[in-house]
C-alpha cells in the first residue's frame, strides 16, 4: 500500500492491476457501481462493513484499511495543516501508554 494514496487511489489501483472493471468489484464487495466509482474518487469513503468487505476482497489486513481511511476522514476534515500534523503527534503520545497497558 502506497502511504501517500488515498484509500480510493488504493483501491483503483489495486482493481486496475487486477484488470477488473468497476462492476466486478462491486459486486464483490456489494455495493453498487456508482458508489465504487465515488470511493474511488474520493467523494466518499466506505462504510465499516464496506471496509471490512474491501479487505477480505484484496486479501489484505483490515486494520491497514482502516487506518489509511482514518487518516482520510482527518485530512478531509482539518485539513493538510500545521495543526493537524500537532494534533496527530498529541494522539501518538496519549496512544503510547495505552499500548504499554495491552502489551502487559
Amino acid at each position: 500500500m502506497d502511504l501517500e494514496q488515498t484509500f480510493g487511489e488504493t483501491i483503483r489501483a489495486w482493481r486496475k492491476q487486477r484488470g477488473e472493471p468497476l462492476r466486478v468489484v462491486a459486486a464483490a464487495v456489494e455495493i453498487d457501481s456508482t458508489l465504487l466509482s465515488k470511493i474511488e474518487r474520493g467523494e466518499r469513503l466506505p462504510t465499516e462493513s464496506q471496509l471490512a468487505r474491501f479487505a477480505e476482497y484484496f486479501n489484505v489486513p483490515l486494520a491497514e484499511l482502516t487506518a489509511q481511511v482514518i487518516a482520510d476522514r482527518i485530512i478531509a476534515e482539518y485539513g493538510q495543516q500545521e495543526a493537524t500534523l500537532q494534533a496527530l503527534n498529541i494522539v501518538r503520545e496519549r496512544i503510547v501508554p495505552y499500548r504499554a497497558k495491552a502489551n502487559e
